[in-house]
């Protein structure tokens, strides 16, 4: 990844550069191309099948990242190749490599910068840890779609950036490949499911949407509050069960989102410290539904994230992540209607982890909890018959960049 891009971040030399930015020192040359990888090993605790399998190492990853840049002109891209690639796949199991990154920008001026193509989505701030992801607030972080963006930074307390999304990803794609997506479908409407917060190739898509970043500098902290408000559109053709003909195309039937969050970051002594509250509406849950589809959106709630990371230890990085969801009762209200007979309740995940920096790359070791308080409707946790538990999992992950 590459800073030109990027919206001004306090701690981005810090956490971000040795989490979601790991090539960011190789990648301020004004010409690099290098590669990347990553491995991991997970241990699920609740899981009799981890249990005596003692765990199980893959989800390996190649990465190739390539930045040019030519007078005001700039290129940035990565690609991704593997299982590990953070790919929620949206119903495309088969194929395991992708952009997450593909964006031509230039510098206008001394205070703004225009990027176009797939880039980063100007929306709070992402996650501190490494594997376990954006966990419940999954959708907002670290999104990358395409679409145009201008960043403007006059140097002083206020900066903003603005940027419009065509699409979630390239044509009527949504695997977006952002960073602890995850892989797998756990449930209906659970935070793990495939496609996430913005659908998937089976069900709805992010479309034309508008997105703003207005950030204010002092004593230390960076205060932001982030907007966005677009369109979803149907990625599932309605289809007569009898006949075969398609009654309704893709992107034919169409709902509208809106999301707001409010969000601070900064650094206090030797804690990096960050906060953020969203509020999200996907309109009517269950507008696709009523059109004859057989899914729904995620309708309306509020999400939070709070993070925490210490910076005096050396090599060493500790760092926690808790995550909160808290769906309205619309969601509830529509699985009631068709007899699915579950009512989500608030869902907290927490992260406790550790990075090591051994030169090359850096060592993850990170513990996940999900579904702290053991409700029976979260979003996350361990499903069995009488519902969801809490579950904890341990993830030994290792990169390496050259």
């Amino acid at each position: 990844m590459s800073t030109q891009s990027k919206s001004k971040s306090l701690i981005a030399t810090g956490v971000a550069a040795a989490l979601s930015m790991p090539m960011a020192s190789a990648l301020a040359l004004e010409e690099s191309i290098s590669l990347g990888m990553w491995a991991n090993y997970t241990y699920d605790v609740d899981s009799d099948a981890s249990e005596d399998r003692l765990g199980d190492v893959g989800l390996p990853a190649l990465i190739l990242y390539v930045n040019h840049e030519h007078n005001e002109w700039f290129f940035n891209a990565e690609t991704r190749f593997g299982e590990g690639s953070f790919q929620s796949f949206s119903g495309d199991d088969d194929r395991y490599w992708g952009f997450k990154e593909l964006a031509v920008g230039r510098h206008i001026g001394e205070t703004m910068t225009l990027t176009v193509g797939k880039t980063e989505v100007p929306f709070t701030y992402s996650r501190f840890n490494f594997w376990p992801g954006e966990r419940l607030i999954r959708g907002f972080g670290d999104q990358y779609n395409v679409g145009a963006r201008l960043d403007v930074d006059p140097q002083g307390p206020l900066d903003m950036s603005f940027m419009f999304i065509k699409s979630q990803n390239w044509g009527s794609d949504t695997t977006s490949m952002d960073d602890g997506a995850g892989v797998g479908d756990p449930g209906l409407f659970r935070a793990g499911a495939v496609g996430q917060h913005w659908g998937s190739n089976d069900t709805y898509q992010k479309v034309n949407t508008v997105v703003g970043d207005f950030g204010f500098t002092a004593g230390g902290f960076r205060t932001g509050l982030s907007l966005q408000a677009g369109q979803l559109v149907n990625q599932d053709p309605l289809v007569d069960p009898v006949t075969g003909e398609v009654l309704t195309g893709v992107g034919e039937e169409s709902e509208t989102h809106f999301a707001a969050g409010l969000y601070t970051e900064g650094t206090v002594a030797s804690l990096d410290l960050g906060a953020q509250f969203v509020a999200y509406d996907q309109g009517d849950v269950d507008a696709f539904m009523q059109e004859g589809y057989d899914f729904t959106t995620q309708g309306s709630g509020q999400a939070m994230m709070l993070s925490a990371g210490l910076n005096d230890l050396g090599n060493w990085y500790p760092y926690a992540d808790l995550t909160w969801r808290s769906p309205d009762s619309d969601i509830n209200d529509v699985l009631d209607d068709f007899g699915v007979g579950v009512n989500f309740d608030d869902t907290f995940d927490l992260v406790l982890g550790t990075t090591y920096n051994y030169g090359p790359g850096w060592i993850y070791a990170e513990v996940l909890l999900e579904n702290l308080t053991d409700e029976e409707n979260g979003l996350t946790g361990n499903p069995t018959a009488d519902g969801m538990e809490f579950t904890q999992t341990f993830s030994l992950t290792m990169d390496y960049y050259f």
